[in-house]
């Protein structure tokens, strides 16, 4: 027993590498990203950490020396870097950054390439470029800048001796270079349009969720969780423009024995038609919601209690003269309304709601199918 226990702490221990790639994250942001951003952002952060690491280094090293014109170079690259991983942490998105960090290395693997022509080993940075590009710039940047890498590179290696330092490389060097990047090349960029892809389509189902989850799937209305939202995004709104809204909330007319006489698909037919015929009677700004069950709750914005009175009778007297008829039966659909304004900044949306609720109680305790104000 005490071994599973084990087990499963050993299992959910976070790897080293996840760790490094918190710490990247940690470093390149203070505010959580995206995924999309996030994927650029580590191999961005990991490049500047290894080129300070780099510049920081080996300063010492040409200060004792005498080598001071190159000191001063690593002193500037030091405050360049370090900028650049300061402006990347305070951004959400820094595309300038990531340029900037390719064009920085595409310089210095130019330079090695020109270096191996005289020592052929320093060529082979030039396979870093590749993964690199793809992973900061995304697919097609990356692919834009690693072939115009390559093509420069090549003509650096292929060069007469009188237009560029030292003696070209071999034709037999220069052709497997070739093979190699080009397939090199090719891998990165479909590992990276994959990815590009799996993301995209998680992203899609995310917000495919998000949508699902605040609309009811019978209606495709609003549900009481999608509308809570909305509302109190229009609350701040017409609290700072200072301007009325209303609530009309509707419950279908003995919808329960509705119910039990002709089945629930029979119900469910009505609940559509119902949220179909005030989606027709309402305008594009206001909110029709399902409420729960058989009620439906309807935000009008900027709208005061006579004018949504008006609304609320039109949807009444609409939904008492379509004729519902279910496998050739013909149903008898009518609704009970209650109505309240919002009073103002004291008021809250819930207070609201109770009173339409309140007045829709005494409609029901009245006779039904009518409209009554609060």
């Amino acid at each position: 027993m005490e071994s599973g226990v084990n087990d499963k702490a050993i299992k959910s221990e976070p790897s080293y590498g996840s760790r490094f790639i918190r710490f990247l994250l940690k470093i390149g942001s203070s505010t959580p990203l995206p995924p999309a951003e996030r994927r650029k952002r580590i191999p961005a952060v990991a490049a500047l950490l290894v080129s300070l690491f780099a510049v920081t280094s080996f300063s010492p090293y040409h200060i004792l020396k005498g080598h001071y014109h190159i000191a001063l170079g690593d002193f500037f690259g030091i405050v360049v870097f370090s900028s650049t991983l300061l402006y990347i942490r305070s951004r959400q998105e820094a595309d300038a950054a990531y340029f900037f960090v390719c064009f920085t290395y595409f310089v210095f693997f130019v330079i090695t390439t020109v270096l191996g022509r005289r020592e052929v080993s320093y060529f082979l940075w030039a396979f870093v470029f590749p993964p690199m590009a793809f992973s900061i710039l995304g697919e097609k940047k990356g692919m834009i800048a690693s072939m115009l890498f390559f093509f420069v590179s090549l003509f650096l290696m292929a060069a007469p001796e009188g237009m560029v330092l030292y003696s070209p490389y071999s034709r037999f060097v220069i052709f497997r270079y070739t093979v190699i990047y080009l397939i090199l090349t090719f891998i990165v960029y479909y590992y990276e349009a994959s990815q590009q892809q799996l993301l995209r389509h998680i992203e899609n189902e995310k917000r495919r969720y998000e949508i699902e989850s605040k609309h009811d799937p019978l209606t495709r209305l609003l549900n009481r969780r999608g509308a809570l939202e909305q509302f109190e995004k229009e609350l701040d709104r017409q609290l700072r423009l200072g301007r009325p809204f209303t609530f009309i909330l509707g419950d279908i007319d003995d919808f329960k024995k509705l119910n039990d006489t002709y089945g629930h698909d029979a119900g469910d037919y009505v609940l559509k038609t119902v949220a179909q015929i005030m989606q027709n009677q309402v305008r594009g700004i206001d909110c029709p919601v399902r409420w729960g069950g058989e009620e439906f709750l309807i935000m009008l914005i900027e709208t005061e209690l006579e004018g949504g009175k008006s609304v609320a009778e039109r949807i009444r007297k609409k939904i008492e003269n379509t004729d519902f008829v279910y496998k050739g039966t013909k149903l008898t659909v009518t609704m009970t309304f209650g109505m309240s304004q919002w009073a103002g900044p004291d008021d809250d949306i819930d207070a609201c709601i109770m009173r339409a609720d309140k007045a829709l109680y005494r409609g029901k305790e009245s006779g039904k199918n009518k409209v009554v104000v609060s």
